[in-house]
């Protein structure tokens, strides 16, 4: 029997500013033109402590015509590896996690499987057939997703993202988001 359906929209921040951890005008552009796409009335939103996360998201509001819901930062969102994802990625010449893990295997298991505790808590607290929306990085989204699913979806560009609904313990359905 299946429970209640719960979804988290994952979304990566928009365009940043070179060297700066704020969206560009282009960034602030696009996520807004995005947030007018978003047809789903989130009851909470999680963000990463990124400065880029927390505006991404409010031009996506402001772009929806949403209020800002029920919000929290989440540290997990970010990794403490940041600088070595970097090097991984470069050395396999691609940002897809199953070529990092061919570089930096232990470093993928490891954060895949705290992205994986991160997200199951992060469903825990959204309401029995709610939806939340995240903002976060790139790998690390798509680190969560094969963490959760052992699924390797193929990187995010901005503003992309993958919708994940929990019907129940470790039952997860994803559904890309790239048309933006």
């Amino acid at each position: 029997m299946m429970g209640p359906v719960k979804a988290i929209e994952f979304r990566r921040h928009a365009e940043r500013e070179k060297d700066a951890d704020a969206l560009s005008p282009e960034g602030r552009s696009h996520a807004e033109d995005v947030g007018r796409s978003l047809s789903t009335d989130f009851a909470v939103v999680f963000v990463s402590p990124a400065r880029r996360a927390a505006e991404t998201v409010a031009w996506f509001l402001r772009g929806s015509g949403q209020q800002l819901p029920q919000h929290t930062v989440v540290r997990g969102l970010l990794s403490e590896e940041e600088d070595r994802w970097r090097s991984a990625g470069k050395a396999a010449g691609s940002s897809r996690v199953d070529a990092i893990a061919a570089e930096a295997p232990d470093l993928v298991e490891r954060e895949s499987n705290r992205l994986k505790a991160v997200v199951e808590g992060l469903f825990d607290r959204v309401p029995e057939d709610g939806a939340a929306l995240a903002v976060g990085h790139s790998p690390l989204i798509e680190a969560a997703v094969y963490g959760l699913t052992g699924v390797v979806i193929e990187p995010l560009s901005e503003c992309q993202g993958v919708a994940v609904a929990r019907y129940g313990p470790g039952e997860y359905r994803l559904r890309e988001i790239r048309d933006l």
